[in-house]
């Protein structure tokens, strides 16, 4: 049991990290309290998201949770039907041009791999907890005693016994931490869509995978993913009988793309994004192409900057403060494995920094000055076990998605292809940005 006077873990961020984490600390019968914060008003505010892919991280994400929780992860599945008939993916990969397949993965069943939207996730880990919105952090201090106090736009400010950062690729907490470490801007952009289909409309990118596949133009090197976010069968009112799908197109910046003398960077309105969509969709083959073609032309459609940030090896936080998730390594989305990472993280956390909170697996004799050496040592041991396995990851990501728009570098040996792994051999070293080596505008050297 907790001491009665102990103060709370404070949790940053109510996203996948942040809730397994406070889920977790629900279910302990260690009753370690605390509480969560996070900057956005309320689980709507960022509107459906995307889809992910959970494979070698499910046994630590099962673990984390609390029973009730687990029995319901298949309400956050992008096709419950299409699970419950056994069909598989092989989230294969395409020459847009020709249409044919260039490689696939092996098949898996549901205990290995499932396929889930980002937002009903969020809404299954937020089960029971009280959630604190509106709350956007801005400081962080930890004074002698151990008390770290975290104080946010409004003007209040809470005290507490670690803060726990999981708030997002542009983490203020790790900006805070590391002001001379900036992201990476890496020279490609991206556009995202949504569209609702009908299950005649979507029926031949269903034959090819239910869940979702990719490919890239050998003609061009534009490239796409679509992926599935909701189908008929997932609720009692069935989604209007239509599949919500989700693709998105994304294109190097460099001379001479697409036969133009200049970098396309992103048209300025939304039905010049409409158009530089179909102009790619153009030049592929069905139907992949008749899918981006039939895009209505008042379509909102979302443009995204690519960013990463390789944590730095022997990367130490000051203070009572761990980075969790995309705080800690913000990854491009082409090797599919970061939110496989952040529900690592959380177990890494809860093994070697937990038990310093947990009253009987601590040394009540110690003196605070001892304990405070204790925990600093537990989350050196933390940071130095997550920076080794997601330090390459965050790297191997960048050269999958470098080669993603680069089709002479598309092979097995590409990380966009091979296979997804919790730990990676991939350093600087390894890293071949090809053509894109050229000077790009807002690009900034590797750290």
């Amino acid at each position: 049991m907790a001491s009665p006077d102990q103060k709370p873990i404070i949790i940053i961020g109510a996203g996948i990290s942040g809730l397994l984490l406070a889920q977790y600390l629900r279910k302990s019968g260690t009753r370690v309290p605390f509480r969560i914060f996070e900057r956005d008003a309320d689980l709507t505010t960022r509107g459906i998201g995307w889809g992910l892919t959970l494979h070698w991280s499910l046994p630590a994400l099962r673990s984390l949770l609390p029973e009730d929780i687990v029995r319901r992860l298949p309400e956050a599945y992008v096709d419950r039907a299409a699970v419950a008939e056994g069909r598989p993916s092989t989230f294969p990969f395409f020459n847009l041009s020709t249409g044919e397949l260039k490689a696939k993965t092996p098949t898996a069943d549901e205990s290995q791999r499932i396929r889930v939207t980002r937002d009903r996730l969020r809404r299954l880990l937020s089960t029971g907890l009280d959630i604190q919105w509106n709350k956007a952090a801005n400081g962080v201090r930890t004074t002698e005693d151990g008390t770290v106090t975290v104080t946010f736009d409004d003007g209040t400010s809470c005290e507490g016994s670690l803060v726990v950062a999981c708030d997002g690729g542009s983490s203020r907490i790790r900006g805070l931490l590391f002001p001379e470490h900036p992201k990476y801007r890496i020279p490609v952009r991206l556009l995202g869509v949504k569209i609702d289909c009908t299950p005649e409309e979507i029926e031949p990118l269903r034959k090819l995978d239910p869940y979702f596949l990719q490919g890239a133009a050998s003609e061009n090197d534009s490239f796409v993913y679509c992926s599935v976010l909701d189908a008929p069968g997932n609720a009692p009112e069935g989604n209007g009988g239509k599949y919500t799908y989700q693709m998105v197109f994304s294109w190097p910046v460099r001379d001479g793309f697409f036969n133009q003398p200049a970098p396309i960077e992103f048209p300025e309105t939304n039905e010049g994004r409409v158009e530089l969509i179909k102009k790619f969709a153009k030049t592929w083959a069905d139907p992949f192409r008749s899918l981006a073609l039939s895009i209505p032309s008042d379509t909102e459609v979302k443009s995204l900057e690519l960013y990463d940030w390789p944590p730095p090896k022997g990367l130490r936080t000051t203070g009572n403060v761990a980075l969790v998730g995309d705080a800690l390594h913000p990854m491009v989305m082409y090797r599919g494995e970061g939110a496989n990472h952040a529900i690592v993280d959380v177990h890494d956390l809860v093994e070697l920094v937990m038990p310093h909170f947990v009253a009987d697996e601590r040394d009540e004799h110690s003196t605070p000055a001892q304990r405070a050496v204790d925990l600093r040592a537990a989350l050196d041991r933390y940071e130095d076990r997550v920076v080794s396995r997601t330090r390459p990851a965050v790297l191997a990501s960048r050269q999958a998605c470098i080669d993603a728009h680069q089709w002479s570098r598309i092979n097995e040996k590409s990380p966009l292809l091979s296979r997804r792994a919790m730990n990676l051999v991939f350093d600087d070293a390894d890293l071949d940005l090809g053509v894109h080596k050229i000077s790009t505008p807002g690009s900034v050297p590797v750290e």
